[in-house]
């Protein structure tokens, strides 16, 4: 019985912690909450971390497998792995750029790639002596420009979300 409330005790603090962790609306409008620790093309693992304060348990009373200790920061943490087709496409983009590893669309990542091998081949052009390096600096300065602002209009228009953009950088 005493294993059985200590279980419990952790279902409902990892629900008040949610509030404090990123969350993420599955199709049936229910909210799924954690940050991702693991991505693969089909799932997603979510932790949720719990602080030590929040707990009312030692940690040798846990026997509960899939609950952690971290040391180095002195939190439990807890891991779920879910589906991502539980999650509609734009929630599905959000995990993976809160992962690292945004899911740009095709058009965006294309200007990107562009933008980039036009800035290499113009500081190429200058090495060889084919163009001067001030030309080449003043035609990357408006290349650069250029793709900052197609890629901020990219964000207004919806088409990347901010954590993408971040993520491409320039």
């Amino acid at each position: 019985m005493m294993g059985r409330s200590i279980v419990s005790t952790i279902i409902l603090l990892c629900a008040f912690s949610a509030f404090a962790e990123n969350a993420y609306t599955n199709h049936a409008g229910n909210i799924v909450a954690g940050w991702p620790v693991k991505l693969t093309q089909k799932e997603v693992t979510l932790a949720v971390r719990i602080p030590d304060s929040q707990l009312s348990t030692t940690n040798s009373q846990l026997s509960t497998s899939n609950i952690k200790h971290q040391t180095s920061n002195f939190q439990l943490s807890t891991t779920n792995t879910y589906p991502l087709s539980i999650f509609p496409e734009s929630e599905q983009r959000r995990i993976a750029a809160d992962f690292g590893q945004p899911r740009v669309p095709v058009a965006v990542k294309r200007a990107v790639v562009g933008a980039e091998k036009a800035m290499a081949r113009s500081r190429k052009r200058a090495e060889k002596g084919l163009c001067t390096k001030e030309e080449s600096d003043d035609f990357c300065a408006k290349s650069e420009a250029a793709l900052k602002n197609y890629l901020d209009k990219q964000v207004k228009e919806g088409v990347i979300t901010p954590a993408e953009r971040k993520a491409i950088g320039h």
